[in-house]
């Protein structure tokens, strides 16, 4: 391994490396003041973030990207790197006051972030099979460990076991479709097998390999029919940690899956398109149909989060044609990734603050009044709820109107009809938030968090996200442009 080899991996990969850093600086900053270093911790936490976001971005500006054999340093991963390490920020910001409200303020916290982050860019910027599980299985074992991480709440300890459980089996699918794929053609390398041809009369084994490698996926996608585990995790997980998964977690499974579906062309003609507009049609159904009759916010944002991973997938079953992604289908589905991540993180922002008794509040029979005692607070759930929904001037109608008539150019009718029946369904349970705070009276009795501060972290987390869904809803051109810029790495 020569001096050469070991400067071209470190600058191919230079914000992955602070991030990985900053989390062993966090890791000893925390064993050396175990009980009263938490804030400091959180501090270190954040400068280490926005010191690698700002690498991340100087590497996009100069186009100083760096090609390594194990590491693929494109501008589809940059884009990439930069949505997981803003959610880790804001996901931070967003924290802290959460678990001040508890009383349990860790540093544990951020270092368990940051080691995920880590294996969210593992997981979608390397070439090799291996690494990408390994990057997986960092993330999620941090993340296991953050769902139950409020250790007094049940629900958070039996959520963490549930995900544990169901991950696990996922992962065991995952890595035997792998091995059947080695065994296959003897590389883990996704550039090699994107040009291996089948054998003749061993066409069946690469492709239950595909099947199982894209299912373990579709798991962490919230795809149905692996969409089960989903409503459960995100009711009992932290608020944060719950708005981390949903956008952070989802971001970089997208992103391999995106790779994985172009590398791995071993199905037949035709398989995949089909396979995706499957399952497109069951998940629009199930994550919309699912969340109306649901009593609990979190729950109800749950299959939200199912709802829209149908129309990201929509947006790649639209762009997905002999093999290869079309550029601009790809483009549309990276900008709606953008509008979702500010939309759901946003959401849960304002979700976070709702603690009483250091348990959540999450019903929508807590949303009471609320436009009344707390009417900024009420005012920007309902402009995440609105957006979500899909209603200008927000980023959410952007991101639908961009999937739904790149659908439609490409003769996909059927698809975008489906799509704006299901987002119709959805306005009854985004609304209904908006009755209970502003058309449900005042309360007799308000309740407790109603009073309760908001840190200035978490004010800044709400701020930035409104203004960023009100602004990319009123100019989604240059973001466009961002996005296809990235998607050209998919020619």
């Amino acid at each position: 391994m020569t001096l050469e080899y070991l400067q071209t991996l470190f600058y191919a990969g230079l914000p992955l490396w602070v991030v990985t850093g900053g989390g062993l600086v966090c890791l000893t900053l925390d064993f050396c003041w175990p009980k009263k270093g938490g804030r400091t911790v959180f501090i270190a936490g954040v400068l280490v973030l926005a010191t690698a976001l700002t690498l991340a971005f100087r590497q996009w500006a100069l186009g100083d990207i760096v090609a390594h054999d194990l590491l693929v340093a494109d501008r589809v991963t940059l884009f990439f790197i930069f949505i997981v390490i803003f959610v880790g920020l804001m996901s931070l910001f967003n924290s802290y006051s959460y678990l001040k409200i508890h009383e349990n303020v860790s540093g544990e916290y951020v270092t368990l972030t940051l080691f995920s982050i880590v294996g969210m860019i593992f997981l979608f910027a390397s070439d090799h099979l291996i690494v990408n599980f390994i990057g997986l299985e960092t993330m999620s074992l941090a993340i296991y460990v953050l769902v139950g991480s409020n250790k007094g709440d049940s629900r958070s300890n039996e959520a963490a076991i549930k995900y544990y459980v169901i991950g696990s089996v996922a992962s065991a699918i995952l890595l035997y479709g792998i091995a059947l794929l080695y065994a296959s053609f003897g590389t883990f390398r996704l550039h090699d097998l994107s040009k291996m041809n089948l054998f003749p009369g061993l066409e069946y084994l690469p492709r239950i390999a595909v099947v199982l490698i894209v299912s373990g996926f579709l798991f962490k996608l919230a795809i149905v029919p692996f969409h089960f585990w989903v409503p459960d995790v995100y009711e009992g997980a932290p608020t944060p940690v719950t708005g981390f998964m949903a956008t952070g977690v989802k971001a970089a499974a997208l992103a391999l899956f995106i790779r994985l579906l172009t590398a791995l062309n071993y199905l037949p003609e035709g398989a995949v398109d089909k396979i995706l507009v499957i399952c497109v049609v069951a998940t629009l159904l199930v994550g919309n149909l699912g969340a109306i009759v649901q009593d609990n916010v979190k729950r109800m944002l749950a299959y939200s989060s199912i709802a829209h991973a149908g129309y990201l997938l929509l947006g790649l079953a639209v762009g997905y044609q002999d093999g290869k992604f079309n550029p601009e289908a790809a483009s549309a589905v990276l900008f709606y990734l953008i509008g979702y991540t500010f939309m759901t993180l946003g959401a849960f922002a304002v979700l976070s603050i709702m603690v009483e008794e250091k348990r959540e509040a999450t019903h929508f029979s807590d949303l009471h009044g609320l436009g009344y005692k707390r009417p900024g607070l009420a005012l920007a759930f309902t402009l995440f709820m609105i957006s979500l929904l899909g209603i200008p001037p927000t980023v959410g109608f952007a991101a639908k109107y961009v999937v739904f008539s790149n659908a439609v150019k490409n003769g996909y009718i059927g698809l975008v009809v489906l799509g704006v029946l299901t987002s119709l369904i959805s306005a009854y349970y985004y609304l209904r938030p908006l009755v209970m705070m502003y058309f449900s009276g005042v309360p007799d009795k308000p309740r407790s968090f109603v009073n309760a501060p908001i840190h200035f972290s978490l004010m800044f987390s709400l701020v930035f996200c409104a203004l960023a869904v009100v602004y990319l809803g009123l100019r989604p051109d240059d973001y466009l442009k961002l996005a296809h810029l990235a998607a050209q790495a998919f020619k």
